[in-house]
C-alpha cells in the first residue's frame, strides 16, 4: 500500500507556539503565579546568612558568564533566569567555596536546559566553557547534589514567566513587535544583578516591561506604568526604583554612544555580548 508521508504543515519563522487565548484571558493564571512565586524566591540574604566565602561581585561574575554562554549557544530566553534562580536557591541552603561557584553555575545551566529547553546543553560543552577547570564527572555529581538540596523542585517561577502574561493582557502590548524581545533581554540582564536576588520575579518583569516601553519610546509609557503596577500589585515608587536599577544595569552592558544618531524603534538591537570567558577572578584563591 502506498502511503503519502508528506508534511504540509506551515512552519512559522518563530519558534514560539501560537498563543492560547484561554490562558491569557483567564486571570487565574496570573493569580496562581503571584501566589506561588514566593516559593521560588530566595528567602534569605545568603551573602550574609549562609555563605562564608562568596561575595556579591563573585555572583555577578559567574551569572554574567552564564548569560554569555546562553547567548552564544542561542538558548531559549527562559533558560538563564531558571538557571540563576536555581543557583541562588542552592546558595541559600548550602555553603560552598568560591572556587566552586562556577561549577555551580555550570550545573544549574545543565539542569535549566533540561527543564526549559528543546536542546540540552551538553556536559562536555559546559566543561569546555570553564576552560576545563571542571570535569564531566564532577559536573554530573554536582547535578545530583543541586537537585537533592532543592528537593528536586526545579520548576521555578521566574521573571520570564510574567512577560507574556502582562503584555498580552494590556491594550498597549501590541504597540511594538520589539517589546517582548526587549523585555526578555532586560530580564536576563536583571538576573545577573546581585541586588535583585530577593526581588520577586513579578516585580522584575514589571520593571523590565516598563523600561522596555520607555526605551522603545512607545506612546503608552504612562499607561504601562499604571497597568503593570495594578496587575502585579507593586507600588509605583517601588517600580520606579527597580526601573532605575534595570536602566543602570543596561548602561553597564551597552554604554551610551553620543556620537551616533539615536536609533528608531524599528532599528533597535538587543544588547550583544562578547564571547564568554572563564571568570578567572572567581577561581583565584587570592583577592
Amino acid at each position: 500500500m502506498d502511503m503519502d508521508l508528506a508534511c504540509n504543515e506551515q512552519m512559522s519563522v518563530s519558534n514560539y507556539a501560537p498563543k492560547d487565548p484561554n490562558i491569557f484571558n483567564d486571570f487565574r493564571v496570573m493569580k496562581h503565579l503571584l501566589n506561588d512565586e514566593s516559593l521560588y524566591t530566595p528567602h534569605t540574604n545568603y551573602f550574609q546568612n549562609v555563605q562564608t566565602d562568596i561575595e556579591p561581585f563573585m555572583r555577578k561574575v559567574v551569572a554574567t558568564w552564564m548569560l554569555e554562554v546562553c547567548e552564544e549557544q542561542m538558548c531559549e530566553d527562559q533558560v538563564l533566569p531558571l538557571a540563576v534562580n536555581l543557583m541562588d536557591r542552592f546558595l541559600c541552603v548550602c555553603n560552598i567555596k568560591r572556587q566552586q561557584l562556577q561549577l555551580l553555575g555550570a550545573t544549574c545551566l545543565l539542569i535549566a536546559s533540561k527543564v526549559r529547553s528543546t536542546n540540552v546543553l551538553p556536559v562536555y560543552l559546559l566543561c569546555a566553557y570553564t576552560d576545563y577547570s571542571v570535569s564531566c564527572e564532577l559536573l554530573v555529581s554536582w547535578e545530583l547534589l543541586v537537585l537533592s538540596k532543592l528537593k528536586w523542585n526545579v520548576a521555578s517561577i521566574t521573571g520570564f514567566d510574567y512577560i507574556d502574561q502582562i503584555i498580552e493582557r494590556c491594550s498597549w502590548g501590541g504597540e511594538s513587535n520589539l517589546l517582548r524581545r526587549h523585555a526578555h533581554t532586560l530580564v536576563s540582564i536583571c538576573y545577573t544583578e546581585p541586588s535583585l536576588v530577593q526581588t520577586p520575579p513579578s516585580a522584575i518583569a514589571a520593571a523590565c516591561i516598563c523600561s522596555a516601553v520607555r526605551g522603545l519610546k512607545l506612546t503608552s509609557s504612562s499607561d504601562a506604568t499604571r497597568d503593570v503596577c495594578s496587575m502585579v500589585g507593586v507600588e509605583s515608587a517601588t517600580l520606579e526604583f527597580l526601573v532605575a536599577i534595570v536602566d543602570n544595569a543596561v548602561e553597564k552592558v551597552v554604554p551610551k554612544t553620543p556620537e551616533k544618531t539615536e536609533k528608531t524603534v524599528e532599528e533597535y538591537d538587543s544588547p550583544q555580548y562578547p564571547q564568554p570567558e572563564t571568570p578567572t577572578e572567581v577561581e583565584n584563591i587570592y583577592f
